[in-house]
């Protein structure tokens, strides 16, 4: 009977090596479920087990916006993200005590490559893609993606003026609040200054003011005037 292989350990340390081929089942082994979308990691999970896998300290964690959306460069976003850190003793990676380590990572991003509901952040979306990747090559992970590097819900060549404008989830998500609150939403843009003419036509950053005003009223339904209720179905 062939004897089970053992995993590469540090006997002081009971640690898989991080050069064994278990090591990538060790790492992804310290994760707690909600910390994985479908069996990826998340950034959040991957920061939290960083210093506990390898054994170290991290002294520096930087992100540097290389690239700043635009509409020349289709909104794109660039953005590289480096961590440093310390082994402390007996640490899982191979290398000298007290010299700082770098791993660095990159991501770019922009509306063909993001999920539409992401689309108007770029910058925030590219600097979680990019420390996921700087974590990933720090792990020596193989074969793994972090969870914010996957897109499901991409819009296929959008016209650029579309770029920046309220999204159909916000949309969606005003409708709900006001049928919730009896809001007529048209007297509410009337109210906020917004022409309620062309709601597609509204920028994302109005949509985002029109979402927080309705999320207020509905905490107090007693505050909300009267010359802005009456529901209606028929405003968008």
């Amino acid at each position: 009977m062939a004897k089970e292989k053992k995993a590469d350990c540090d006997t002081k340390t009971n640690k898989v090596d991080s050069n064994s081929l278990e090591w990538n089942d060790y790492v992804l082994g310290l994760l707690s479920e909600d910390e994985k979308i479908d069996g990826n990691p998340t950034t959040d999970g991957l920061r939290r087990i960083f210093e506990i896998a390898l054994n170290c300290t991290v002294v520096e964690s930087i992100s540097q916006v290389v690239q700043s959306p635009d509409p020349n460069n289709e909104k794109r976003a660039t953005v590289v993200h480096s961590i440093g850190f310390i082994l402390n003793e007996g640490g899982s990676d191979r290398g000298n005590l007290n010299v700082k380590k770098i791993v660095s990572g990159a991501a770019d991003v922009y509306w063909g490559n993001c999920d539409k509901i992401y689309r108007n952040h770029p910058v925030a979306v590219a600097e979680t893609r990019a420390e996921g990747r700087a974590l990933r090559r720090g792990l020596k992970l193989r074969k793994v993606v972090a969870a914010e590097e996957l897109a499901k819900n991409i819009e296929d060549n959008p016209d650029a003026d579309t770029v920046g404008l309220i999204s159909d989830q916000q949309i969606n998500f005003i409708d709900v609040l006001a049928k919730r609150s009896n809001i007529n939403v048209t007297e509410l843009l009337l109210d906020l200054s917004i022409d309620p003419a062309n709601i597609k036509k509204i920028s994302h950053d109005a949509g985002v003011s029109i979402i927080r005003e309705l999320s207020k009223y509905q905490q107090n339904l007693g505050n909300i005037p009267s010359k802005i209720l009456g529901y209606n179905a028929e405003w968008r």
